[in-house]
């Protein structure tokens, strides 16, 4: 079968001492597409860079609300400029709001912006969301996606879900559905349509159950497709074949 991750930092620091070796083996081990948001202005090249090196990266650009204070006023203007020069960019992101980091109005102002270049883009976002998912449903309600986005690392209810959904926004899951004990979330995606759903990583982090401590990488997705496949009464193949479909649906990538 052949495999997703919609959602790695392969750019973080953490993959330093062997990104080339460990992306070449998601390759031979079927996880032959690797999406790698960006988290702030200095990372973007790096992420661009690998996109150029390997065709199966493909890069994403944005301000992450978690790294607030490293952004300045003028990156919405530098992030405008790399998206008109830089077409392979896929998606706008990691953007997105978290109520536990503070500055809550300067990282709405960002989030708004930056929905603004992905519409005019007709890019897709993607989202991070701690504590906000009801005041993000509320701007994508004002602000309505033109080409739809990500929720990346879903773990609200199940209503949440099938919100987002209706907005154009599919749900991300990750390691999390490889714990029993996240009942919530293993149910809510046991019942979202297959349509509404795809994989992740979110390497480094989100260790999947048995592995916790240990550096996250897109060499577990096919544990936690495994892992989703247990929750779903549809057959592994048919639940694969629509995840892919997702993906590339997600980014674009259809037809080409």
């Amino acid at each position: 079968m052949v495999y997703a991750d919609a959602h790695c930092h392969l750019d973080f620091d953490e993959f330093d001492i062997d990104r080339h070796e460990l992306i070449v083996q998601c390759a031979a081990s079927g996880v032959k597409l690797l999406v790698i948001p960006g988290v702030g202005r200095a990372r973007w090249s790096k992420i661009l860079r690998l996109s150029a090196k390997y065709s199966n990266v493909y890069p994403c650009v944005g301000l992450h609300p978690c790294f607030l204070d490293l952004h300045r006023d003028d990156d919405i203007t530098a992030l405008e400029r790399v998206l008109l020069m830089h077409r392979e960019i896929v998606a706008v992101g990691e953007i997105g709001l978290d109520l536990t980091m503070g500055q809550q109005a300067r990282q709405l102002s960002m989030f708004e912006q930056q929905i603004d270049l992905a519409n005019r883009f007709k890019l897709p976002v993607v989202m991070h969301s701690r504590k906000a998912h009801n005041l993000i449903l509320q701007v994508l309600k004002r602000k309505a996606l033109v080409s739809g986005g990500l929720i990346h690392g879903f773990s609200g209810s199940y209503e949440q879900a099938v919100e987002f959904w209706r907005l154009g926004v599919y749900l991300g899951l990750g390691g999390v559905v490889t714990y029993e004990r996240a009942q919530k979330t293993r149910q809510a995606f046991s019942k979202l349509p297959l349509e509404s759903i795809v994989l992740e990583t979110d390497s480094p982090d989100m260790p999947i159950s048995g592995k916790q401590g240990e550096r996250n990488t897109p060499l577990n997705i096919p544990l936690i497709h495994k892992a989703f496949c247990s929750t779903r009464a549809e057959r592994e193949e048919d639940i694969n074949d629509q995840l892919m479909k997702n993906t590339l649906n997600l980014f674009g990538m259809l037809g080409h």
